[in-house]
């Protein structure tokens, strides 16, 4: 039976890559654990849903914080991320969300090293989900 999505590997470190500048995924960055660098303002542009297809997923972690806003896009024709991340704080007010499809996740200045989101691909939306220290480290708009 064929596997759905990248291979596991994160043992050997192969799955991990830092990213500290603008990237454009692709279909075979599924699976990875994508370490973010806060030096500077970029964009993670993500492969249209379709492409990526049924199980693609990758996991975006902040390392590195910084005073810069990183961007998780869709292609520019999608509105697809769809999930939450749920702060630490506890609060019930304390997450960001979005319900239907929307087209920017931000990891924004002043976002913590151990803010996380993981996205998983269903072949029409990316679902989110994610921790945060606090629900002013990422939006999802």
């Amino acid at each position: 039976m064929a596997k759905l999505g990248g291979q596991a590997g994160y043992g050997k470190g192969h799955f991990v890559e830092n990213i500290s500048a603008a990237k454009t995924l692709t279909t075979g960055d599924s699976g990875k654990v994508f370490t973010i660098t806060q030096s500077s303002a970029f964009a993670i542009s993500l492969p249209k849903a379709a492409d990526a297809g049924v199980g693609w997923n990758a996991k975006f972690l902040i390392t590195t914080a910084g005073s810069f806003a990183i961007t998780i896009e869709p292609d520019s024709t999608e509105d697809t991320l769809i999930g939450m991340a749920v702060s630490a704080a506890g609060s019930e007010a304390a997450e960001q969300s979005a319900e239907s499809g929307v087209d920017v996740l931000s990891f924004i200045n002043g976002a913590a090293a151990g803010d996380w989101v993981e996205l998983l691909c269903d072949g029409s939306n990316f679902y989110v989900s994610g921790m945060i220290h606090d629900s002013a480290h990422v939006t999802i708009v």
